[in-house]
């Protein structure tokens, strides 16, 4: 028990029975035949209502203890977890600044040539492409919404149709299907350049990590009020062990790491989706492919 715990329960428990105690003597010695109601002498009232205290005060201070406990615990858990994953960030950062800095030293040793200028461009654009991404993430768990109602499959065919421009696009096999009967999906109420922003990630990762020929269906449901948008592959797929690795700053997939990316696309996905109370989460079957599901509130309907 703590130094403060300690002095608590001597100032709630000990000191009420021992002044309840010392006032019972006194009256004793006072004025021992002095009765109250129910015949109880009137020198035992402190003693007794110091024990009523200490039977109300003891359970109290149990159970304070207990969650106290209980909160101290969890705030160790937390900060454990962050504290790990900060040291997580800064080492996969640390990796990600790394070697585009080796490439471009490596480049710059000697007077260099036009293939080293073009891997200085590569890398510096890595570079440039790395902070615009995490600035991004801290721009979106912090900026101000520019909410409206937003139609989620007109958003979406519009981000499918920006997704063709991205090399490889055009050899997938692409369907997009969203309810019309008896009712479209409702609308949400978001930011429309934020959600954009998050349908392109996801499209742009299922082109990235499939193949030619491979499929990509997108497709619109709503239940339970909220609304949900279907993204799905037939690509490489994740392993079961990395599949919440993907979900972090930096935090990339083994066979992913020889591809061109970031690792913050879907950080920065879950982040937009959160900030409108929605969620996204992710389904993947090594080898087979995967399947995201980004749901958002559906808007309430006018009155």
């Amino acid at each position: 028990m703590s130094r403060r715990s300690l002095l608590l329960v001597v100032g709630l428990l000990v000191v009420p029975l021992a002044l309840g105690t010392l006032l019972t003597l006194i009256g004793w010695l006072v004025e021992p035949d002095l009765m109250l109601l129910a015949e109880v002498p009137l020198h035992r009232l402190p003693i007794l209502a110091a024990l009523i205290w200490v039977v109300v005060a003891a359970p109290a201070l149990a159970v304070h203890g207990l969650w106290t406990r209980r909160a101290r615990r969890e705030h160790e858990q937390l900060t454990r977890e962050l504290t790990a994953s900060r040291h997580r960030l800064v080492a996969r950062l640390d990796h990600e600044i790394k070697n585009p800095l080796q490439g471009i030293r490596a480049a710059l040793a000697d007077e260099p040539s036009d293939r080293q200028r073009a891997s200085i461009d590569i890398q510096s654009k890595r570079l440039m492409t790395l902070l615009r991404d995490l600035r991004k993430i801290g721009e979106v768990e912090h900026m101000p919404l520019e909410t409206q109602l937003v139609d989620l499959p007109s958003l979406t065919r519009e981000a499918v149709g920006a997704t063709m421009d991205l090399p490889g696009a055009q050899s997938r096999r692409w369907e997009v299907a969203f309810p019309t009967a008896p009712r479209p999906l409702p609308p949400v109420h978001g930011d429309e350049d934020l959600l954009f922003l998050a349908l392109l990630n996801v499209l742009g990762n299922a082109v990235k990590y499939s193949a030619d020929g491979d499929a990509i269906e997108v497709r619109g449901q709503t239940a339970d009020g909220m609304v949900t948008v279907e993204i799905a592959d037939t690509g490489r797929g994740i392993p079961p062990a990395e599949q919440e690795l993907v979900w972090e700053e930096l935090g990339r997939a083994q066979e992913a790491r020889g591809i061109e990316g970031s690792g913050l696309g879907l950080p920065m996905v879950r982040a937009i989706l959160e900030r409108h109370g929605g969620s996204a989460t992710l389904e993947s079957w090594h080898g087979e492919g995967t399947l995201i599901r980004l749901r958002l509130p559906a808007a309430a309907p006018a009155a």
